[in-house]
Formats: C-alpha cells, structure tokens, sequence
C-alpha cells in the first residue's frame, strides 16, 4: 500500500495512538521531538558550510542540516497522527519555508566547488529532500497554507526538476546507491507534483534503476555493504512501488528472482540477534538497523520470502522519510514476531560471500574484488561472531571525512587498509588497492576456498584460504609459495589473553599445531577516536595479533573455535 492507493487511508495515523504495536514508532516521534523541534530552527552558517572544501570536516555542517529535516520529518508525522494540535502544524509549516530559503539542498562534500553559486547540485539529499516535500504536500495539501504549497511547488521546480531536465547527471551512470537514491527520489517526486513530466522522462528514470540493478549479481550481494544496501534498494523499492500503483499495475519493477535475492539480501548477513556482516563502509561495533517501514514494505510485497529480522535490529528513526512513511502505511500485526534460524549457510557465488549460522557461532567470509563501491581492502577477510558480538571482527568504516574518499589517503587508514582486516601480511606488505584484480572463489564438500593471490602485486606468490566450519568452530588454511615472510593478522575489539601458547578472546580461542610451523605473537593495540555510532567523542581500541611464522613452510592452519 502506498499513498497513491486508491483505498489509502490517512485515519491509520490518528489510530495508531490506540495499537499498542506502534508504540515503539510514537515513542521515537516524540523522542524526535525532544531532540530536534524544541528551540529555533538551525540557521545555515557560511562558516560551517565552507569547512569541508577548507579542512574536510562534513559533520559540523551536516549536523544542523539534518537536524533541520528530522525536525521537518518529525512534525509532519505529528501533525498526522494528531492533527487537532495546530501548534505541530505551525511548527512544520515554519520548518518548511526555512528548508526553502537554504542556499543549496546538497550537501557541501558533493559540490566540486564553492567559489562560484550553484545552488541546483543534485545530489543524494536534494533529490530525497524534493521527494519528501512531494509527499508532505500530497498527505497535508488540505491544511498547509496557498504559500506553503506554492513554495513548495516552485523550489522543487526550481532546485530539481529543472536542473534534471537540463543534462544527465553523474549518478545516472554510477552503480551503487547514488543511482537509485537520486534517481527514484526525482522519479516519486515528479509522479506526486509533476506527472506531466513523468511520462516524458519516465523511460530515462526507468534505465537508471536498471543500471543500479545491473550493478548486483544474480545473488543479490550488494558489494557496498549491508548499510547501503538498505539505502539505495530501499529507494528503489520505494520508486517502484509507486510507479506500479502509477502505471495501474503496468510496470512492475519488482518481478523476478534476481530481484526477490536483493531483497533478501540483509536477512543473508545477520549473524546473530544484534550482529550483522559489517564489510565496507558499515556500521561500527557489528551493530546496524534497519528501518521499520522498509522491513512492512519488503514483507507485504515479497511475503514468505522475506523474513523479518530481530526486534533488535529495527529501527524506528525519522531519517529516512519514505521508509518512515511506510510504517505505518505498510503495518500488519502479522509482522509482530521474528524467529531467526541458528542453522543456515549461505554461499553467494557471484561475490564469493558466504555466512554460516550454527547454534554455537556464526561466521562469514568473503571474495570479491578491491574495486568496489566504499571499497576496503579486505579480500579473503572473516568475521566470527559468539555471544551476540563479532570476536574476530570486521570494524566497518569511519566517519567521512573529505581525506577518507581522497584516493591517495584512503588506504592509509586502519579501517581501509588490509592491516585493519583478518587477512595475511606477506613479505611484509598488506593487500594493494588494485581495482581490476580479484579473487576467485569456490564452495565445494563444505569449504570455502578464496585464491586470492592477486591482491598482494607480489610476483610469483600463490595464495589459497580455505575455510573448513565444524560443529564448535572453524578450520582455516593458508597455502601459499613464493613468500619470503607470513603473518597471520586477526582483529578484535578485545584484549586478547595468550596462556601457554593459546590465544583466548572471551569464550573464544585461537590455536594452532606447534609442530608444524614455528610461530610467535604479537599484540598491536591502535587507539581510534571513535565511538560505535561513528562519533569522534572518544578513543575505542582495536587489538591486532600477528602471528608470525618463522618456520619454512608452504601451509599453515589454525582454528577459531567456541569453548
């Protein structure tokens, strides 16, 4: 059900007050409005807009910027779900005139330049900012003021349609999240406020979608982690949802099983309750959620074939306006209750990803390339995840900085380089960032083989990892030749405890047969400033153990398993 059904109807908001089921999501709007509606509207200060071209810094700026539409988002759906207060209706109509007269709807890292005006930038938050000012004005169009509405009419004319119209925009040619956001947010946008110019641009938009589909494989990984993956198809769900009511069932973007495994896809990386597979630019901590109204909407059009993660897992944030929407037009008290399986495996051939769920452990490694979309150089890397939490871990990204996205810096930090990953460090050197190799990745009798050889630019070396799980635990091999030095590096966010030659972390050890390769440990300890949401408001350490065998051998082995 979207807001273009003809049965949609706007009395579920103000019944929502007596289902107890949507307490979660009322408790969190006035939450939201604690936090983001109580004082004055967040001004736009130059000085801050400036600071990512002048020292890269994106959060001082984008703080009060996305506090600005959270503080939108939150009254609009106060304003639904009591409409008899017009204190909540003064508010958003406020916070709308002030998100009109901003400079620019883009961010300041996705503009090239500040020196000269440009203020129509498209860009992932213009789009999605037109896109939530359209449905705003389609679900309160009776009680928002002529000037209101006009406004409205005319920046998303002005700052979007009209820049969209002019030329093909970069991110119609990406494959990664940008496409889908941009281009389903310009798409909704136009079906709701300008459905005349829909029909001449919907082929256009339509392609776009495409070449964002194009960019998965029939196993529907999406390479830039489970994060973004929930960013850019949930866009596209949301995009073609919508055209299919549009087009009266016409078009129906959502057919066909490359689909139906994309959609599945963050189901595929949970490893426990509260962890997920965090590679690539995801979450800090193993921790990650995904929104509620994306959860209904993915269970009410892919029914059996989705299953609802846990209660943990959700989120019922404001952020993402459309999924937002959809928690409440997409509810079914149906969806009430997750139970999330303790024996699956997955292998996910294109990318060589796999995920095995046991009821003493779960594990993931992965293949791939170092030529993706928020890349790390991580390939052949693992996680093992015990007791709700990632052991062996793989720590995600860091907050985006202007150097973080500067090709000559990027691998230099611990969570981009291979040195912030489990993968070996041969002849002293970590994997080079090297787009066009890659891996090649086997699933056969239950081990998981990665040759990954390529990865190191080192000539002559071979290299093949294999993964063998068991019952408590997991078997992995390296062989390799043509190596003068091996180093086997494991990453924990826990002090690691070495007892008589045993590397212990919690209820989990690392061991190895000493007879057959003469190894020693070493614990490096790297402090970052972070906390697990990202923030730079304190240090967090990140333990790293070499093991480095001194031993002439071509192989070595060790496990990590459960005690």
């Amino acid at each position: 059900m979207n807001i273009l059904d003809k049965n949609y109807d706007s009395s579920i908001w103000v019944r929502s007050r007596s289902i107890p089921s949507f307490k979660p999501l009322l408790d969190n709007i006035m939450k939201s409005y604690d936090e983001y509606c109580v004082g004055e509207i967040p001004t736009a200060k130059f000085s801050h807009f400036r600071l990512f071209h002048d020292v890269g810094d994106r959060i001082t700026y984008q703080e009060s910027f996305f506090k600005r539409q959270h503080r939108m988002f939150t009254m609009t759906a106060l304003c639904l779900i009591y409409p008899e207060n017009e204190k909540y209706l003064e508010l958003l109509q406020d916070t709308i005139f002030e998100i009109c007269d901003l400079y620019v709807w883009a961010l300041p890292a996705h503009i090239e330049s500040i020196d000269v005006n440009n203020n129509t930038e498209l860009d992932l938050d213009a789009c999605s900012i037109a896109y939530a000012l359209a449905l705003i004005k389609v679900m309160l169009k009776d009680r928002l003021h002529p000037l209101i509405l006009s406004r409205i009419d005319a920046e998303i004319d002005r700052r979007v349609v009209k820049p969209f119209l002019e030329k093909r925009w970069h991110w119609e040619f990406r494959s990664n999240n940008w496409t889908t956001v941009c281009a389903g947010s310009v798409g909704c946008t136009l079906m709701l406020n300008r459905p005349e110019i829909f029909e001449l641009v919907e082929d256009r938009i339509n392609h776009d979608m495409q070449t964002y589909i194009d960019s998965y494989g029939d196993d529907g990984v999406c390479t830039e982690g489970a994060g973004y993956w929930g960013y850019g198809f949930g866009y596209y769900l949301t995009y073609a949802d919508l055209l299919k009511t549009y087009s009266n069932g016409c078009v129906d973007l959502l057919k066909g099983e490359k689909i139906k495994s994309i959609a599945t896809f963050f189901q595929k990386m949970i490893l426990d309750e509260n962890v997920v597979v965090t590679y690539g630019d995801c979450g800090l901590g193993s921790k990650m959620a995904i929104d509620c109204g994306l959860v209904y909407k993915l269970k009410s059009i892919f029914g059996d074939a989705y299953e609802i993660p846990p209660s943990e897992m959700i989120s019922y944030g404001v952020h993402y306006f459309p999924f937002f929407i959809d928690s409440f037009i997409c509810y079914n008290d149906s969806y009430e209750k997750s139970t999330l399986s303790k024996n699956v495996e997955y292998f996910m051939a294109d990318q060589g990803w796999y995920v095995k769920r046991t009821p003493s452990y779960s594990f993931s490694c992965r293949g791939g390339t170092n030529g993706e979309s928020h890349n790390h150089n991580d390939v052949g890397s693992f996680i093992f995840c015990s007791n709700d939490k990632q052991v062996l871990c793989d720590i995600g990204g860091r907050p985006y900085t202007r150097q973080y996205f500067e090709h000559e810096l990027r691998y230099t930090f611990l969570e981009t380089s291979s040195r912030g990953h489990n993968v070996p460090i041969i002849n002293g050197l970590y994997q080079a960032n090297i787009p066009e190799t890659r891996s090649y990745t086997t699933f056969e009798n239950g081990i998981v083989s990665i040759d990954f050889h390529e990865l190191y630019d080192i000539d002559g070396l071979k290299l093949v990892r294999k993964y063998k799980p068991y019952e408590n635990g997991v078997l992995i091999t390296d062989q390799f030749d043509g190596v003068e030095s091996f180093t086997e590096r494991l990453v924990s966010y826990d002090k690691p405890e070495i007892r008589n030659g045993e590397i212990s972390i919690d209820n989990v050890r690392i061991l190895f047969d000493p007879s057959l390769a003469d190894a020693d440990y070493i614990i490096e300890k790297n402090a970052r400033s972070l906390n697990t949401d990202g923030s730079m408001a304190k240090t967090r350490d990140i333990y790293c153990i070499n093991i480095n065998i001194k031993s002439p051998v071509d192989s070595f082995s060790f496990k990590v398993e459960v005690l």
